[in-house]
C-alpha cells in the first residue's frame, strides 16, 4: 500500500529514505497492523553506506493507554543510563522479575505508571517477541572476524504510546515470512495485553 508510505513517515518521524514495501491489515473495530521495510543510504567521504530497517506498528485511532515507554532487547549495561537520558527517560529496575530484566530494558518517564503496565501477559510477549526479533536480526548479520563471529547488531526495540506500538529492527535482509508473521502476531497480543491493563 504505497499510499500509507507518507503518513506512515509523518506520523513515527521516520525520515528520509524509500518505504517499501508497505503491507496492512485492519478490520473492523480493530487497530490498524502495517508492516514495512525502510531503506536508507547515507553517503560521506568514504562512499555509500546502505542501512535496512523493518518496522511493525499497530495503529489505533483513540488513546487505548496512558502510558509512553520504550522496550528494547538488553546490549551494554553500561549504555543504559546514556540510552535513557537522550529521551528523558530512566531505565526501570526490576529486581523481583530477573529473568525478564536481565533480558528486557524498559525506559519510562513515569516509572510508577510504567511498571503498573508490566503485567506477566505483557512481560511474556515482550520477552517473546524482543527474543524472535534478535533471532531474526542475527540470522541475516555477515559473519566476519575470527572465527566467524556475528557482527554485533543493533538491539530491536518497540516503542509504546497512547495509540500506536511501533517495532523496529534493523536486519541485513528483509525478514523471511515466518519470523514476520511471528511478530506481527506478537504485537497485536500486545497491544490487547496493554489494552487490558488501561480497562482492566
Amino acid at each position: 500500500m504505497p499510499e500509507l508510505a507518507e503518513p506512515l513517515r509523518d506520523q513515527f518521524s521516520l525520515g528520509g529514505g524509500e518505504l517499501d514495501p508497505v503491507y496492512s491489515l485492519q478490520r473492523a473495530d480493530q487497530p490498524q497492523l502495517v508492516a514495512f521495510d525502510q531503506r536508507l543510504e547515507r553517503r560521506g567521504p568514504t562512499g555509500s553506506v546502505a542501512k535496512l530497517r523493518t518496522l511493525v506498528a499497530v495503529r489505533s485511532q483513540v488513546d487505548r493507554v496512558n502510558l509512553s515507554l520504550r522496550v528494547s532487547s538488553r546490549r551494554n549495561k553500561a549504555l543504559e543510563s546514556i540510552q535513557a537520558s537522550r529521551s528523558g527517560a530512566q531505565r526501570l529496575e526490576i529486581p523481583e522479575h530477573p529473568d525478564f530484566d536481565e533480558h528486557v530494558s524498559v525506559y519510562a518517564r513515569e516509572p510508577q505508571e510504567a511498571r503498573r503496565f508490566l503485567t506477566p501477559a505483557v512481560r511474556v510477549v515482550l520477552a517473546r517477541m524482543l527474543t524472535t526479533a534478535d533471532d531474526a536480526t542475527e540470522a541475516a548479520q555477515p559473519r566476519g572476524g575470527p572465527g566467524g563471529l556475528l557482527a554485533p547488531s543493533v538491539a530491536p526495540s518497540v516503542v509504546v504510546g497512547t495509540r500506536n506500538l511501533l517495532l523496529t529492527l534493523e536486519p541485513r535482509e528483509s525478514l523471511p515470512f515466518e519470523p514476520l508473521a511471528h511478530l506481527l502476531i506478537d504485537m497485536l497480543s500486545l497491544y490487547a495485553a496493554l489494552s487490558s491493563v488501561n480497562h482492566g
